[in-house]
Formats: C-alpha cells, sequence, structure tokens
C-alpha cells in the first residue's frame, strides 16, 4: 500500500541544533558574559557574546560583534519579541456522491468528527462544503453554487457541533462534479485569505472517483485551479483519495496545489483519522507572524534574526534566512512572505518538523543586527 506522502515528502531533514552561525539573544541583569566563536569563510569570524543565569523574552537585549579579516570589530544590540504562530483556517470539500455509500462515509465522517473535537485541533478555525451540492435547489454542476460554504468557517472547539450537525446521514448526492465544487470551494478560500492576510488558509479535498456528471473537465484543468489558487494569494490544496480515486490523478492536484501528493486511503477508510493528523501537522507550526518591532523600534526588514529555543534548554538557536523556499533547499532557516513588505516568518522544511514536534519550544524575533544568511 502507497503511505500518504505529503508530509513526508515536504519534512524529512532535522534541525541541526549545532548550527554554527547560532546566535543568543537576551542578557541576564548584572550576569557575567560568555563567549563563544563560530569560524566562517574567509578568515572572517562571529563571536556571540551573551549573559549568562538570567532569562530571557521579549525586550531581551544581546550583542553580536563580527570581526573580519582587515581587523577592527561591529557591534550591534539586538531586541527580541516573541512570535506566534500564524491562525490557521481549513476548508473541507467533501465528496457526497453515491458511491461513497457505506464504509467509506462512515469511516470520512467518523474521522473529521474526531478531528474536528480532538483537543490538538483547538485553534484551528474549519468550515465545510459538500459536493454535490446540498443547497436546495442548487445545480450540481454550477459553480455558483459552492461559492458560499455550506458550513462557514470558524474556530474550533465551539465550531465541531456545527461541523459535524451538518454532515448527512448518507452521500445521498449523484455523481461528483469536482471541477465546479473545488472551484467554487478555493474561491470562497481565497477571498477569505485575502480578508484575514495574517491568516493561512488551506482547502482539504476528499474524494472517491474521478469527476463525472458535468460538462467534460480534464484532470489538468482542476489542478490548474489549485495551482491558481496557491500562486494568487499561497492557498494550498490537500488531498485525499478514498477508495475507487485515481491516485495519479488526485496527486496532479496535489502537487498543483502545493502539497506534493495525495493522501493515499484507497486501502483502508480508517487510515483518514491519521491522515487528518498528518495534515493538521502539516499546517501548524511552519508559520509565524512578525510581530512588530519592539521599544518603538522601525522594521527594517534585513535586520531581523529569528530563534527557536528547544523545549528545555535556555539557549536559543539563530536560523539562517533564505530569500524564498527555493532558496531554502534541504537546509535548516526561515525566509519571508514578502521580502519588500513581510507580515510572516516562514519556516524552511528542514527545521519545520523539529519545531513542530517540540510542544515546549520557543519562538522569537530578534529586531536590531543584520540578519544571518544561509
Amino acid at each position: 500500500m502507497r503511505r500518504p506522502k505529503a508530509i513526508h515528502r515536504h519534512l524529512l531533514a532535522t534541525l541541526a541544533l549545532s548550527w554554527a552561525a547560532a546566535a543568543w539573544w537576551g542578557c541576564a541583569e548584572g550576569a557575567g558574559n560568555t563567549e563563544e566563536t563560530a569560524s566562517g569563510t574567509g578568515g572572517s569570524s562571529l563571536t556571540l557574546s551573551t549573559g549568562t543565569g538570567g532569562t530571557g523574552g521579549s525586550g531581551g537585549e544581546g550583542e553580536i560583534s563580527i570581526g573580519g579579516s582587515g581587523g577592527g570589530s561591529e557591534v550591534c544590540t539586538s531586541t527580541s519579541a516573541k512570535a506566534g504562530p500564524i491562525p490557521v483556517d481549513l476548508v473541507f470539500v467533501i465528496d457526497r456522491s453515491g458511491s461513497m455509500f457505506g464504509t467509506k462515509w462512515a469511516g470520512t465522517t467518523s474521522a473529521l468528527g474526531k478531528f474536528f473535537n480532538d483537543p490538538v485541533s483547538a485553534g484551528i478555525s474549519a468550515g465545510m462544503l459538500y459536493f454535490p451540492t446540498l443547497k436546495p435547489f442548487g445545480v450540481a454542476c454550477d459553480v455558483d453554487f459552492y461559492k458560499v460554504l455550506d458550513v462557514p468557517i470558524a474556530t474550533l472547539p465551539g465550531h465541531a457541533f456545527a461541523l459535524t450537525n451538518s454532515m448527512p446521514a448518507s452521500p445521498t448526492g449523484g455523481n461528483t462534479p469536482t471541477f465546479a465544487a473545488l472551484n467554487g470551494a478555493l474561491q470562497a478560500a481565497t477571498a477569505y485569505q485575502d480578508l484575514h492576510p495574517t491568516h493561512k488558509v488551506n482547502v482539504v479535498l476528499a474524494t472517491d472517483g474521478a469527476p463525472a456528471g458535468c460538462e467534460d473537465v480534464t484532470n489538468e484543468g482542476i489542478a490548474a485551479l489549485a495551482q491558481s489558487a496557491r500562486d494568487y494569494n499561497g492557498v494550498q490544496t490537500y488531498v485525499i483519495g478514498v477508495q475507487g480515486s485515481t491516485l495519479s490523478n488526485l496527486d496532479q492536484i496535489a502537487a498543483a496545489g502545493g502539497t506534493t501528493a495525495a493522501y493515499d486511503i484507497t486501502q483502508d477508510i480508517n487510515l483518514f483519522s491519521q491522515t487528518m493528523a498528518e495534515i493538521r501537522a502539516a499546517v501548524l507550526g511552519c508559520e509565524f507572524e512578525l510581530p512588530p518591532p519592539p521599544l518603538g523600534m522601525s522594521l527594517v526588514p534585513d535586520e531581523v534574526n529569528f530563534t527557536y529555543t528547544a523545549g528545555g534548554t535556555e539557549d536559543p538557536v539563530t536560523l539562517p534566512r533564505a530569500d524564498d523556499l527555493a532558496d531554502c533547499g534541504d537546509q535548516p532557516g526561515w525566509y519571508y512572505d514578502d521580502n519588500a513588505t513581510p507580515t510572516k516568518i516562514i519556516v524552511c522544511p528542514a527545521s519545520c518538523l523539529t519545531i513542530q514536534n517540540d510542544s515546549l519550544a520557543e519562538i522569537a524575533v530578534a529586531f536590531g543586527c543584520d540578519s544571518i544568511l544561509n
């Protein structure tokens, strides 16, 4: 059986906590200083100066001395602020065509119910859309009937009842109007992203078959919808393939939507719950709000550093800044959502899994010193 691939392909590498350019932020008042020097290229060195015995946190200060081969040095003082995770919104697009009848529908609704009521999902916002449409007098193939969600987006766990109560007892729909449904859902999702620019909106499509019942639409056309939404404002599309689906087609949609490949549960509907947990892990912990600089400082994008303190330790590690996702490669690091006018910090895939798996991790943004680059 092919295992779900999206998480595994995105998050393969592990953050190296001994990263040579690590910077420690925060000085303890009245404490002594210690220094650590990391060798650089071309004869330069990076000297890290930090206080000992104190506590860090928002407003803490630390010095970095950068010495070059030509002698002399430059000292800058950084001020840090805690960074919170980006609010996450999920738009579920659920196939209720006739072929979903029986154990497939029971497994789907059970897994979704568990996800909505799971304490780990608290704080995530979710909305729901079914296809064929549930709307009275709705036309199954008309995209206009899918632009308004059957259950609007709101925050869990308070919204769990509305979501679970919306699920039909059985999938009484007819054919599978995937193009119209995903088209409408992505329009709703991108509009919601525009209205909530500090959020991260994602679409989750679950289906058991090929598009059918409407005018001929190619799988490439459906994938193009996911690509367009991703290119427009970053909305990504996750895809779950239930028994009966053609995985190669769903892989194409997922890849276009920025999530690499579909999750394969064609052999066991009971994998739906596990898949939802993996998607939850994928959307949480990799994007953070860029806090305003403390103490009335102005934001200078090239004078920002991102620090990660592993749970149970007191030594923050500074991750190097990349230009964008492609520049991350397979190395630890982070990048801005927009290099000119940033609002978010996005962690590179090689660092993401480590942070996600550390429930006690502390994340901070340091202002005032030149960004450490990859």
